[in-house]
């Protein structure tokens, strides 16, 4: 039987306090944020999210068996099809069989009238996924409804919101994949953005840049901001962004171009598509870093593919965990603050990265 991990274990993985983990789960404002970042790293390694079932004889949480409803808005099938979809629901499901309540998933597909919106308010708490556009009528009912019952909104990063939040740090996560690359020794690193559009690639791109910039490595000519092209699909399955005219451009530069990070792993397909069409070998000419560690997509690559995790099933849990906070607070005439949560991901390393020989340089990038 596989050892359960514990908060102990935490504490000694970080070389800190059991207290020190204590007041970092408890979101407590005196802990050094490189430290509890740390800790942080290490519960998200570990797939730790504490779920606080009641003790015997403590305080019964009044959010037991309540109704919960969790809104996919941005899914247009059903919600089980979709691999996001499916590992946000997944650590949701977790938190509510702990506590003896079954969800309900709506899309939307759901979402044809106002039924559903009748219906919602019938519910104890409300989970969101949806990034709705400036003016659109679902949202101000959501947020007339936020009146009445308690919802959380989780997996983006709309920040233009009072209520909870659980989402990506994406900037974080940029920031990751440069400094990972960095310390390998790479120096001339190009960054793909296959959809300019996507607010989660573009943040990404900054935290990556940020990074760059701090070790006087950026080069804005290895950036490409660029909506890639692609063809019609007769099959379900999508055709990845052809990236073959950004190759090209890469292997022209002056520089060696010895390393290439892609907003996310659907476009890695794409830039290996291209490498395999130039005969560029991965990871000996070209490492390549992607983002979301979609495991169906990073291991069928040849060689596999490193990616930065999206946490999407912790993100799920504690957003599920937040709600059920908030509905307790409630029933007990209480006020919880409101606030956005974000969990950074970790590195998954497999074979599409290369060392190089590190050049002496500056502290800050060796550091």
């Amino acid at each position: 039987m596989q050892k359960t991990f514990t908060i102990r274990d935490i504490a000694s993985e970080a070389g800190v306090s059991i207290g020190t983990v204590s007041r970092v789960m408890n979101h407590a404002g005196n802990v050094d944020s490189a430290l509890r970042e740390r800790i942080l790293s290490v519960m998200r390694k570990n797939h730790y999210v504490p779920l606080r079932r009641p003790r015997k004889n403590s305080r019964r949480n009044l959010a037991e068996g309540s109704r919960i409803a969790v809104l996919f808005f941005d899914v247009q099938f059903q919600w089980e099809e979709s691999y996001h979809t499916r590992s946000y629901g997944a650590g949701i499901t977790e938190v509510c069989t702990a506590c003896g309540i079954q969800p309900e998933f709506f899309t939307l597909l759901d979402c044809r009238d106002d039924k559903l919106f009748r219906h919602l308010s019938e519910f104890d708490g409300i989970l969101v996924k949806h990034k709705f556009l400036p003016g659109d009528e679902r949202r101000r009912r959501l947020e007339k409804l936020e009146e009445k019952l308690p919802i959380v909104w989780f997996g983006i990063d709309d920040f233009n919101r009072n209520g909870s939040n659980v989402c990506f740090d994406n900037r974080a996560a940029g920031a990751l994949a440069a400094r990972e690359l960095i310390q390998r020794g790479h120096r001339t690193i190009a960054f793909i953005c296959t959809d300019p559009g996507n607010g989660m690639f573009r943040q990404r791109e900054e935290g990556f840049r940020i990074e760059m910039e701090a070790c006087g490595l950026w080069n804005p000519e290895l950036l490409f901001m660029e909506k890639s092209p692609t063809i019609q699909a007769l099959e379900l399955d999508p055709v990845p962004p052809l990236l073959g005219q950004i190759l090209g451009r890469i292997l022209a530069h002056p520089q060696k171009v010895t390393a290439a990070v892609v907003s996310n792993d659907w476009g890695c397909v794409g830039l290996y598509r291209a490498c395999a069409e130039r005969g560029v070998r991965i990871p000996e000419e070209l490492s390549i870093i992607g983002f979301d560690n979609q495991v169906s997509i990073c291991c069928s690559l040849k060689p596999p593919l490193t990616s930065i995790d999206n946490p999407l099933a912790d993100i799920g849990r504690c957003a599920m965990l937040d709600l059920l906070q908030k509905i307790d607070a409630r029933r007990r005439n209480l006020t919880v603050p409101s606030g956005v949560r974000m969990l950074s991901g970790v590195l998954v390393e497999r074979q599409s990265l290369c060392s190089l020989p590190i050049p002496i340089f500056s502290e800050r990038a060796m550091s």
